[in-house]
């Protein structure tokens, strides 16, 4: 079976779906840019196990080239497709191949198109080519893009976060981003930092506490400083909170 065959499939599987669906387009998604079907996640599993042994059975060029095509496609759903055939090629992308692999994030619209591929395909990308692919978030970071912004940090949540590797950098993207003259005036970039900050705190917790107490003592927004204390309890956390 040909690649292109796959991909004809593989829509035609999401548009059925789509209109079997009781749930709206939009995934809760806010950006009107936003293009979906209606299709959940354990569908989405179920659509892509369907076709999984056909997509690996194709050369890898092939299957990268497949997964452009559907990320290509500006639809939530096809984008998922796209990730989870890139997933366990991650470590095999040199750093001549993120520009391709930029092109690609800058066709994602919507916070859960972001997080899935910073916490999974560029999360095995960052640990095998930090030095490389932080220049590209660094870009990222800098970006008018809200969706951009938002991955420059949620990169660093998640193992990453946990592996203390990163801390310094992640520290300063979010800097950037809370005193930028563009600032972080979307919630979801705060959200998106607050999350960078709760999670850096697994590996270096009283460091972060500290940039939280300075937050605060800023009177940053508290979209940021609330989300970043979401795991600490009782009197730590009123400490900080007053």
């Amino acid at each position: 079976m040909n690649a292109d065959l796959i991909y004809q499939q593989l829509v035609n599987d999401l548009e059925t779906a789509g209109e079997q669906s009781p749930y709206p387009a939009d995934a809760n998604e806010p950006d009107p840019r936003y293009k979906a079907y209606g299709v959940r996640m354990p569908e989405r599993k179920a659509i892509f196990k369907e076709h999984k042994a056909a997509i690996r059975k194709l050369p890898r060029d092939q299957q990268v080239d497949l997964a452009e095509r559907l990320i290509q496609s500006g639809y939530g759903e096809q984008q998922t497709m796209g990730l989870y055939i890139l997933q366990p090629l991650a470590k095999t992308f040199a750093p001549d191949t993120f520009e391709r692999v930029d092109g690609w994030m800058r066709t994602l619209v919507g916070w859960s198109k972001v997080d899935e591929f910073a916490g999974t395909f560029l999360r095995d990308i960052l640990f095998q080519h930090p030095e490389p692919l932080l220049d590209w978030v660094r870009r990222w970071n800098g970006e008018p893009d809200i969706w951009l912004r938002r991955l420059s940090v949620v990169i660093f949540t998640r193992k990453v976060a946990k592996s203390g590797q990163f801390t310094d950098v992640a520290l300063e993207l979010c800097h950037n981003l809370i005193y930028s003259e563009a600032g972080a005036t979307e919630d979801l970039v705060q959200k998106g930092i607050g999350w960078a900050l709760k999670d850096l705190m697994k590996a270096d917790k009283e460091r972060i506490l500290d940039v939280v107490r300075q937050l605060r003592r800023d009177k940053i927004s508290s979209t940021i400083t609330l989300y970043a204390l979401r795991d600490l309890k009782g009197d730590e956390r009123k400490a900080i909170l007053n």
